[in-house]
């Protein structure tokens, strides 16, 4: 079998679906707070939101399907300039050769960033695609289920008032989901008002779920060290499941200062790539818990090496965010015990006209688990709309 075409389509929908539009308007810590004209909210400095899907055709009529985040619609002129060329006429089997030989020849301009996207989605595509061309989900490819259901977690609680994220969390409870995560409102430059709105915001959580849900909380990089360091003594008292991504993702030292300063477990790594990226996290001694994207990371083949090297330094992989990709992923990885779920908040309109749902026949949690489907490849289909 050999590959004949390779295609990307832009697809104008966010990975993230009405996650990533909310979180545009509402007040969270983002790395561009420092700057006044940027921190009302996210949606004043991020990009449209865009989905890059990879499609590799074969002469057997076998076609795999990949995707990674595309706002600046540049996946397809990388793939099409330069990738394909490494692909076409190649056995799609060979993921592990097709992967480094994307990775050197990339290396003057990627490494890190949008080459490793476009090679992240063209990896996930090659999995899917040898899935469907033998029958078999990719987990069963990545080594067979570890697992027979996945435990997720809530992904959300932003801060918008008191009364909604009680009752938020209230119902996350009620759906029968043992972990949960909220977002943090604010970071240094809006001083000890802002360290007790953000303490505020998880103590209400706490009280309202009571002490046998693990709770966690993300800073989407955009702490500095100090605050940090003030903030989780705040936080010892409430036992949180971990503070995640409090600095931008070079700063290892500040990870690793602030562990020593904290009991609270400190995650981070979505916004890493590549084996190398993650290698210098666990040799820094940077967190506690590691959360690739596979995505972003480098795709299934890159996020095994990665699984790997934390297994081997006694550390759980999380993979940052929702999707078939990471289900197929934790099905088949020992020391990755959770996957992220966005679901829609109580107090949350439905997903708007604008958006459609990119993938059907995706498992959508059941008393807070998932059961990955045993259809062929990575088991979803593309929505004909988009």
């Amino acid at each position: 079998m050999k590959i004949t075409a390779i295609r990307v389509r832009h697809i104008d929908e966010s990975l993230w679906g009405y996650l990533a539009e909310r979180e545009k308007t509402l007040p969270l810590v983002t790395p561009l707070d420092v700057y006044v004209q940027f921190k009302e909210t996210r949606g004043s400095w991020f990009w449209d939101s865009g989905t890059a899907l990879v499609e590799i055709e074969t002469d057997a009529g076998v076609t795999g399907r990949g995707w990674c985040e595309d706002g600046c619609r540049a996946i397809g002129p990388i793939v099409d300039n330069h990738l394909s060329r490494l692909l076409i006429d190649q056995d799609p089997s060979e993921t592990e050769g097709l992967w480094d030989r994307m990775f050197r020849a990339s290396t003057p301009y990627g490494r890190q960033g949008l080459a490793m996207m476009a090679i992240s989605a063209i990896d996930i595509a090659l999995w899917d695609l040898r899935g469907r061309a033998t029958g078999k989900p990719v987990y069963e490819l990545l080594g067979g289920p570890v697992r027979n259901t996945i435990p997720v977690y809530a992904s959300a609680l932003h801060p918008v008032g008191d009364r909604e994220v009680r009752d938020e969390a209230r119902t996350y409870v009620e759906a029968g989901y043992t972990t949960m995560k909220a977002r943090f409102p604010f970071g240094p430059g809006d001083g000890v008002a802002g360290m007790a709105a953000n303490e505020a915001h998880i103590r209400s959580i706490r009280e309202t779920i009571g002490d046998d849900i693990d709770l966690a909380a993300d800073c989407y990089m955009g702490w500095d060290l100090q605050y940090a360091v003030r903030m989780c003594q705040r936080l010892e008292p409430y036992r949180m499941a971990w503070v995640e991504e409090p600095f931008l993702p070079d700063d290892l030292r500040s990870y690793a200062r602030l562990r020593r300063e904290t009991s609270i477990p400190i995650s981070g790594g979505e916004h890493e790539f590549s084996r190398f990226g993650f290698q210098q996290i666990i040799d820094a001694e940077a967190m506690d818990i590691l959360q690739p994207d596979l995505r972003r990371c480098g795709g299934f083949t890159e996020g095994l090496k990665i699984a790997a090297l934390a297994s081997t330094a006694g550390l759980p992989v999380i993979p940052h965010a929702y999707g078939a990709t990471h289900l197929h992923f934790v099905a088949a990885t020992p020391n990755a015990p959770l996957a992220e779920y966005f679901p829609l908040p109580c107090w949350a309109t439905p997903a708007g006209p604008s958006h459609r749902h990119m993938f059907l026949d995706e498992p959508v949690p059941v008393g807070g688990n998932v059961a990955v489907s045993n259809e062929p490849g990575l088991g979803v289909r593309l929505n004909p709309e988009c």
